[in-house]
C-alpha cells in the first residue's frame, strides 16, 4: 500500500474538519489516489469470482462493482467517527446476486474454502438480518500482491440473492426521496 493507514484516517480527519481548503485538496488528492488503487485488486477479484461461477454451473442474475464514491465516504465516516477512512473495508467492492437461495448458499459454501485471498471477516445478514431488514452475506478480504501498492488492500464482496437484491435496492431508493439511510436503519420508523 503506497499510504499508511495512519495517513488516510488523517486524509479523512482533515476532509471532516480542516477549514483550510488547501489541507482539504490535499487530503481529497490523497484519497482519491488510494481509492483508485483498489480498481486493479477490484477486477482480479471479479474474474476470479466469475470463474468460480462458472466453474461450479452458477448463474449470476448480476455482477457488479463500485468504488465508494467521495460523498459516501465522508457519510459514513460521520456516522461512524470512530471508525477512521484507514479502517473502511469497503473503499472496492463487487457483487453478485444470484437467482435464489439455494445458489446464494451454494457460493456462500465456495467462498468459505476459496484461499487466494485472506479472508479477514464474513457478515452474514442473511442468517442475521440488520434491524432493517436488510439480508445479504459479505466478505472483507485482504489483497495478496507482491506489487506493494495493492498489497493489503481491503476489499468487499457481497452476495444476495435477487429478491433480496430487489429489497435493497427499494430501501434505497425510498431512503434517497426520505433523505435518511434507511438501509443502515437511520430514520424515522413506523407505528
Amino acid at each position: 500500500m503506497n499510504y499508511s493507514k495512519n495517513q488516510i484516517t488523517n486524509a479523512g480527519k482533515i476532509l471532516l474538519t480542516s477549514k483550510s481548503q488547501d489541507e482539504i485538496d490535499q487530503a481529497i488528492k490523497l484519497i482519491n489516489d488510494w481509492r483508485a488503487s483498489h480498481m486493479y485488486p477490484l477486477n482480479i477479484m471479479k474474474t476470479s469470482l466469475v470463474k468460480l461461477l462458472n466453474q461450479n454451473s452458477i448463474v449470476p442474475v448480476l455482477i457488479s462493482q463500485r468504488l465508494k464514491r467521495l460523498v459516501s465516504i465522508i457519510y459514513k465516516l460521520d456516522l461512524n467517527p470512530q471508525m477512521g477512512l484507514g479502517g473502511m473495508q469497503d473503499i472496492g467492492g463487487y457483487r453478485a446476486v444470484l437467482k435464489d437461495k439455494k445458489d446464494l448458499m451454494k457460493l456462500h459454501s465456495l467462498l468459505q474454502t476459496n484461499k487466494s485471498h485472506k479472508l479477514i471477516k464474513i457478515n452474514d445478514y442473511v442468517s442475521d438480518p440488520k434491524p432493517s431488514g436488510y439480508r445479504s452475506i459479505h466478505y472483507i478480504y485482504e489483497y495478496f500482491s507482491t506489487t506493494e501498492k495493492f498489497n493489503g488492500l481491503r476489499i468487499e464482496l457481497q452476495i444476495r440473492t435477487k429478491l433480496q437484491h430487489n429489497w435493497a435496492t427499494a430501501v434505497e431508493t425510498a431512503g434517497i426521496i426520505t433523505k435518511t439511510s434507511l438501509k443502515s436503519s437511520q430514520g424515522q420508523t413506523l407505528g
